[in-house]
């Protein structure tokens, strides 16, 4: 727990130590978050909350992952679609879940979210897609549609961008900015999760049920308009500290009074 006479000290110095292990990682791991297992590779459940029309896009995303040595996303077609759970799209402990709902004019197409243990260790996850922009003519097509799947997906298994300039020579990746964009993951993605998983063991694993603390989907229970439900200028309600913004991405941190911090990737549509 954070004392209140130190908080803001303490969540600066945490900001500070995000940002560097952000943007000096030559690589594209999202920082050195990931999950901790105790074998050489893990199945994580994805539990699949979007509609029949996105049901196809998942189970795409879901395999081109579990084509990695060291990862097997095991789609559970069960998930709820009611409008509620796919609104909060809260995760339980020790997996993730992927919705789609019509979010709003949020400016983002997609975003994902990780809950980080106090080993710094990924316990739950979830994806929201935003059907807003997803109905419109612009992104309304099987690219945009299975591209941002792939990629909110690739950043909770703790995978970032490998380039975020749009005008740059397209690497033929879903984690690679690109207008259209690509829709699968490319060797190098592969070979990333190979580094963040195949580099060591861990001492337990944090995607088993009971592992820590739930993911909430960027679920607030302040009042409207008060606390983490006081929306930003960017629409981030419930969302917490800025970390900075790169092009189309941008990283928020929010942190629990039990130390649980809540860290959000958003993927912003273009011209927002």
């Amino acid at each position: 727990m954070i004392a209140k006479g130190g908080s803001m000290k303490k969540i600066t110095a945490l900001v500070s130590i995000l940002l560097f292990s952000w943007t000096s990682n030559a690589e594209h791991s999202w920082a050195d978050y990931h999950w901790a297992r105790t074998t050489s590779s893990f199945d994580l459940i994805i539990i699949n909350s979007t509609t029949g029309d996105w049901d196809d896009y998942v189970t795409q995303a879901t395999g081109d992952w579990s084509a990695s040595l060291v990862l097997n996303m095991v789609e559970d077609t069960s998930g709820s679609t009611a409008k509620k759970v796919r609104r909060q799209c809260k995760s339980p402990e020790g997996k993730i879940r992927i919705c789609n709902l019509a979010y709003g004019q949020t400016g983002w197409l997609g975003i994902a979210g990780i809950s980080i243990d106090a080993n710094g260790h990924i316990i739950t996850g979830y994806t929201k897609l935003n059907d807003t922009y997803f109905s419109t003519s612009y992104y309304n097509n099987a690219n945009w549609k299975q591209s941002v799947t792939c990629q909110e997906l690739g950043h909770n298994v703790g995978l970032g961008h490998q380039d975020e300039n749009f005008n740059n020579t397209s690497l033929d990746s879903c984690m690679d900015y690109q207008d259209p964009p690509t829709p699968i993951p490319n060797t190098h993605d592969y070979e990333q999760l190979e580094t963040i998983y195949g580099s060591h063991i861990d001492s337990y694993d944090s995607y088993t049920a009971g592992s820590g603390g739930g993911g909430d989907g960027g679920v607030c229970n302040a009042p409207p308009g008060k606390g983490c439900n006081k929306a930003g200028a960017n629409n981030d309600v419930g969302w917490g500290m800025s970390l900075g913004r790169r092009g189309n991405a941008e990283t928020f941190v929010r942190i629990d009074h039990n130390g649980i911090r809540h860290l959000t990737h958003v993927t912003w549509a273009i011209g927002h």
